[in-house]
């Protein structure tokens, strides 16, 4: 697989981020054409009541390959991935969170696999999250582990690299979850399918800005509902 790439879309959720989303576009900007002369980059605005709607509005006007999707009112963050998703155009799509918890420069980690996969995704190879965030995850994975007999190993990073030709064959309405399962959801959906998946370490770094949103009880749960129910509905019906 060539280190270079045809054409890529790069999006990401944020929902009050006004203090990274500028510094996400940019990085973006920066470090992406090193992989594709042919970028997009898509920040999903998912309801914001702060600056975030209107800071990624000026990246737009300042910049062709830097557009914008609003949500009014707020979808949550699977509806916001799906929203990206749907939204890309060109032949790769990756995505990633906007709390620069990340490093774009580790896309060259997933590129080469893509060789022998239509898939890849990211596994944070030191978590850099508060313990109590650490031990819902470690809960959660095991779970999906279990449950799916699936060899994932951090279903929830966001940093995945797909074929963006796969969701025409195992369409986005697949995946019924809106909340904190969409991830988790899509990687056991595409599973089920046959869609080749590869898992790649990446960097992970601490949260400098704003305030973490996910892992609430409410969204744990949730969460767990999700997951019973998708491995109720793949019993009766594997693949769907």
């Amino acid at each position: 697989m060539p280190d270079r790439l045809a054409s890529l879309s790069f999006f990401f959720p944020a929902y009050n981020e006004e203090l990274t989303v500028e510094a996400v576009v940019r990085e973006g900007l920066a470090k992406l054409p090193r992989f594709t002369d042919d970028i997009e980059i898509v920040v999903v605005d998912d309801g914001s009541t702060d600056r975030t709607g209107a800071i990624a509005d000026r990246l737009a006007a300042e910049d062709a390959r830097v557009r914008v999707v609003h949500h009014r009112p707020n979808r949550g963050y699977g509806g916001a991935v799906r929203s990206g998703i749907g939204s890309a155009t060109r032949e790769h799509v990756f995505f990633t969170d906007g709390d620069l918890q990340f490093d774009l420069d580790d896309l060259e980690r997933l590129i080469p696999r893509l060789g022998r996969a239509e898939v890849v995704v990211g596994y944070r190879e030191k978590r850099a999250d508060p313990a109590k965030r650490l031990f819902i995850a470690w809960v959660y994975n095991t779970l999906i582990r279990i449950l799916f007999l699936a060899p994932f190993r951090d279903v929830d990073c966001a940093f995945k690299l797909f074929k963006r030709d796969v969701f025409t064959r195992v369409p986005l309405s697949r995946v019924r979850s809106n909340g904190a399962f969409f991830s988790p959801e899509l990687l056991l959906v595409l599973r089920a399918a046959g869609v080749r998946i590869e898992q790649v370490g990446v960097r992970h770094f601490p949260r400098r800005f704003g305030e973490e949103k996910g892992a609430t009880m409410r969204v744990v749960l949730r969460a767990i509902r999700d997951l019973l129910r998708l491995r109720f509905r793949l019993l009766l019906r594997p693949g769907r």
